[in-house]
């Protein structure tokens, strides 16, 4: 089986390996970014296996019929099969955002790194995930913990963590980052930011099942 390192896909591609994998649920995300999606009515299957070859990640059999590299679907099977999804949005004051799901399955990870239309996967430990989140933060970022206050419109950044079991509840975590500080946001404003985040992100927990 040839061995891959990391892969690029497309919403549209993940989402098709998952349906001829035999996968069992899709966080909704994926499917919501895939694009014309209601007015092309369904994916068209030939169209993305060409493109899956182009990148090397599908090859024809013996029979000269195009199938997906088996290399590639065990990478994904946790995004599939994966029973725990965890995820990061980290957005900066100048709009640019970092956006990293991690699916869990058994003692494996999958990481994806999301961008527009173009998915970046990797098979990671947790000491590699958390060496990367890591050099996220700044290099001055204080540990000590201590009462303070500043206004949500003053964050140099805004850190949004979810954590899902599938089928049972979510887990939602919203920080703002200044000065290096990192401020948990207070109760009474936590469901109002919370539901505004939720529909801006389109961060919704939801799965589809294929």
């Amino acid at each position: 089986m040839k061995r891959m390192k990391e892969l690029i896909l497309s919403p549209e591609e993940i989402y098709y390996i998952g349906k001829v994998s035999g996968g069992k649920y899709l966080d909704y995300d994926y499917i919501a970014a895939m694009q014309d999606i209601g007015k092309r009515g369904k994916i068209k299957a030939q169209e993305i296996l060409d493109g899956l070859e182009r990148k090397g990640y599908a090859e024809e059999d013996f029979l000269g019929n195009l199938e997906v590299e088996p290399a590639c679907t065990e990478m994904l099977q946790p995004v599939y099969q994966g029973m725990y999804e965890s995820e990061l949005i980290l957005r900066e004051e100048s709009g640019a955002s970092v956006h990293y799901k991690f699916h869990h399955m058994e003692n494996r990870i999958t990481s994806v790194e999301c961008r527009a239309q173009e998915y970046r996967v990797r098979a990671q430990d947790k000491k590699e995930i958390e060496k990367m989140l890591y050099s996220l933060l700044e290099e001055d970022v204080h540990t000590e913990e201590r009462e303070a206050y500043i206004a949500i419109d003053q964050a140099e950044r805004s850190i949004i963590l979810k954590g899902t079991h599938i089928g049972k509840d979510t887990c939602l975590y919203f920080y703002a980052e200044k000065g290096g500080s990192f401020y948990e946001i207070a109760p009474e404003q936590k469901k109002k930011r919370y539901f505004a985040w939720l529909k801006r992100m389109s961060f919704v927990s939801r799965q589809k099942r294929f």
